[in-house]
């Protein structure tokens, strides 16, 4: 403090820190904040926030102390208070943790619940496969327990890239069999023909997946799903949404995130450009890369949600350039390991959305919540679309002005989705 009073006392660097106060207040104003949001100082200050720990966390894999996520996340627990919630205003509602198998779930069963089987839903939480956790969606999932008035079972699963894929979606597959297959061990009266998969982001993701694992053993599980945001494919990685709102993740880009998935902590920057300009589709062999560009065509996509969208328009004009005729002489040299972990991307139990027609005509019925400000949304559209083409009900929720990760954040913006799902189970179960 004294040495910053001796330099207040010049004029000089009274002017320099001046300047600089007015540039970042300058800086702090202009961070988009969707209208959504109803306190805007708070958005901006997470916002800097996170930029700033990504920045150290960056520096962090540098220097080798560990991996990028990894830092970012623990650094994230040392400032970030799990957002609370005061438990006795859900004085309806049973909570329990336990674990099944290696890993922890919640429960969440109405006290007033009789001896009648009743309906349940797994939840499987977002974060890029690489962050949260149950606990940070305490906040979200109790109150949706509350207004849904069944059983819902938080699901944990280990998280990249100390675990890569497939691990967390195996994991979480096995805990949910489990559970299924051991109602009594949790004292739960679950009707297995009302089941239904929900998540978010990451989340969306598992729960589509497992849709399509449990849909062999059984075709009345789960009976719906509920995708909020879901990432669907990493095939094409140049959609129309994920042009126009690419900046909104500038701090934790989303193509980063998904090469954590798969297990590659250290993440150069040639890796992540030869994901995201495409060049991974010149991995597999024509045939193969036609019908994935068929099933991420963004003409699936209906009039009614294109209209009046410019970006759309003006994709048109590029979409020639989508897809790289051949891979460049600098990013012939990366690695062959790296490669073939990029080939995983074109598995369905990554890709959800590259299934097959005769796959998908399996699914269940499906709620989908999209928001506009989100580089999923189109990835979304097209799955939604895929279903409903195959004969799957689909009924969709498209939120105007909202971003990606909004649900994690009901209290501070102004959306219904939590309404809109309890309505739509409600009424379907």
């Amino acid at each position: 403090m004294i040495l910053f009073a001796r330099l207040m006392n010049n004029s000089k660097s009274w002017a320099i820190f001046a300047g600089v106060t007015l540039v970042a207040a300058f800086e702090f104003s202009r961070i988009h904040v969707p209208y959504c949001v109803k306190n805007k100082f708070k958005y901006r200050c997470r916002y800097v926030v996170k930029h700033f720990v990504a920045k150290a966390a960056r520096l962090g894999s540098v220097l080798k102390i560990n991996s990028e996520p990894v830092l970012y996340r623990n650094l994230l627990k040392c400032i970030r208070f799990i957002q609370r919630i005061d438990e006795k205003n859900f004085k309806t509602i049973n909570i329990i943790d336990s674990t099944a198998k290696k890993c922890k779930i919640r429960i969440y069963s109405p006290k007033n619940s009789t001896d009648d089987l009743q309906p349940a839903m797994f939840y499987y939480h977002g974060g890029g496969f690489c962050f949260n956790s149950i606990d940070d969606y305490h906040h979200i999932l109790l109150p949706l327990a509350s207004e849904l008035e069944m059983i819902l079972i938080a699901v944990e699963y280990p998280l990249a890239p100390e675990h890569k894929y497939p691990i967390p979606i195996e994991e979480a597959f096995s805990e949910t069999n489990y559970v299924l297959n051991n109602l009594e061990k949790y004292d739960l009266n679950i009707d297995l023909n009302r089941i239904v998969l929900t998540g978010d982001s990451a989340g969306a993701n598992i729960a589509t997946v497992l849709s399509n694992k449990f849909r062999f053993i059984n075709e009345n599980l789960p009976m719906l799903q509920v995708l909020i945001n879901p990432p669907t494919q990493y095939f094409n990685m140049l959609l129309p949404s994920m042009i126009k709102y690419a900046s909104i993740e500038n701090f934790m880009p989303r193509s980063k995130m998904i090469l954590w998935h798969l297990g590659i902590g250290h993440v150069k920057n040639i890796q992540e450009d030869f994901l995201i300009k495409n060049y991974h589709t010149l991995l597999i062999d024509e045939h193969f890369r036609e019908k994935l560009k068929s099933y991420t065509d963004v003409n699936l996509i209906p009039e009614g949600y294109r209209n009046g969208f410019g970006y759309y328009e003006s994709y048109d004009k590029l979409k020639n350039l989508v897809y790289p005729q051949k891979i460049i002489d600098h990013e012939k040299n990366l690695d062959e390991n790296f490669k073939i972990a990029l080939k995983q991307l074109f598995n369905i139990d990554v890709s959800p959305g590259l299934a097959d027609d005769e796959l998908l005509k399996k699914q269940p019925k499906t709620f989908m919540i999209i928001s506009e400000q989100d580089t999923r949304k189109d990835e979304g559209l097209i799955y939604a679309q895929r279903l409903s083409n195959n004969g799957v009900q689909v009924d969709i929720a498209l939120y105007d002005n909202v971003f990606h990760t909004s649900f994690f954040y009901p209290e501070e913006t102004n959306h219904p989705m939590r309404g809109d799902i309890v309505s739509f189970l409600k009424k379907n179960l």
